[in-house]
């Protein structure tokens, strides 16, 4: 064995432990994206070559990328209990078990209820029956711990066997009784990669008003019209409201960071949401949590009890459309994944009539 391969092969087993370490530090980062067109149908079949993908406006390099159309989901089912959902809670339990039965079977799935605090009343599991049973047991009477009911969610969900996770969130009202914030669970979630889907139930009596607590808040969305597109795919018609302030973002003009938890103004405390009587519905925050993470959120009409659950059961059934028509983009960051920063990505198609919904930022941590 002559000198120079000898050094060669030593050289080449140096190496491997210092590549190793380099793939440790810069991790993948993956973003789910759901891509719409003008008339508001899932477009599908498009390749990596259709998307430009940026992060703190540097063009990034796709390195994973599959439409997860037959990709299995954890998911965790956040129900509210709460008193005010006493006529309400057995056409919610019925659209939701007919949900979980039309899903990717090999979905693992937990239930967690709400009311004075969260409880989890089926871990994860693919067992439908189980599922079904657990909802069949839930009971109503108590406060609303929303944001406790989402940040152990948020804990749990990381226990999913499956690489993709959304959370389901059914609520009537707005958060009374939590000790989590809404700052620290909307930060939780930007946080997080998963989807969050919200379904907020709007009074079950009377007209509908809107109180917005933000300037220029714009109003609640309205329940999926039911259009169908190629195929059958079911495509979003409701639409979120949005966020109606800016997204603290390093480095963009108006916006800012002023620590581990960025500020946003607080719904708490604030007269806001939709309301009549003692039942409310805070959208502003549902639409916050569901853009935040990619997701959507759905304002469902005071009579949707009224009408055998079809509303409900719309929603859900766009739900269910839409996690099978996403595509699942990752790339590596040429920096440390754990800088302890916030970063913006933004993710566009090449053809300008598309519009793509995804998370727009996550934190190195």
């Amino acid at each position: 064995m002559s000198r120079t391969f000898l050094i060669v092969l030593i050289v080449g087993f140096l190496a491997i432990p210092i590549a190793a370490q380099l793939k440790v530090d810069v991790a993948l980062v993956n973003v789910v994206a759901t891509v719409t067109d003008e008339a508001g149908l899932y477009v599908s079949d498009l390749t990596e070559k259709d998307f430009i993908l940026e992060e703190d406006g540097q063009p990034q390099t796709i390195a994973h990328f599959n439409q997860s159309n037959d990709l299995p989901v954890s998911m965790g089912i956040v129900l509210d209990t709460s008193g005010s959902m006493e006529r309400k809670i057995g056409t919610a339990t019925t659209a939701v078990e007919r949900f979980i039965r039309s899903i990717h079977k090999d979905d693992d799935i937990f239930l967690l209820t709400f009311s004075n605090r969260p409880d989890l009343q089926q871990d994860f599991t693919s067992d439908r029956d189980r599922l079904a049973r657990a909802l069949r047991r839930v009971s109503v009477g108590g406060g609303t711990a929303l944001y406790d009911a989402l940040e152990l969610s948020l804990r749990k969900i990381n226990h999913g066997i499956q690489d993709k996770k959304a959370i389901l969130l059914i609520t009537d009202g707005q958060d009374t009784s939590s000790e989590t914030t809404f700052d620290e669970t909307l930060s939780a979630i930007r946080e997080s990669e998963l989807l969050v889907y919200s379904l907020g139930i709007s009074p079950s009596r009377g007209a509908l008003t809107e109180r917005s607590p933000y300037p220029g808040g714009s109003g609640g969305s309205t329940g999926p019209s039911g259009r169908t597109g190629p195929g059958g795919r079911r495509g979003p018609t409701g639409g979120s409201i949005g966020i109606p302030f800016p997204i603290p973002i390093p480095g963009i003009p108006g916006t800012r960071v002023p620590g581990r938890y960025p500020a946003f103004p607080s719904p708490q405390g604030r007269n806001r949401g939709v309301q009549i009587g003692d039942d409310t519905v805070d959208m502003q925050v549902l639409n916050a949590f569901s853009d935040a993470s990619g997701g959507k959120a759905w304002l469902l009409s005071g009579n949707w009890a009224d009408n055998r659950g079809s509303e409900i059961q719309d929603a859900l059934d766009e739900i269910a459309s839409e996690l099978r028509n996403q595509y699942s983009i990752g790339y590596y960051p040429s920096h440390d994944l754990k800088d302890g920063k916030w970063h913006r990505i933004e993710i566009r198609t090449t053809n300008k009539r598309y519009h793509v919904r995804a998370k727009k930022d996550y934190f190195g941590k």
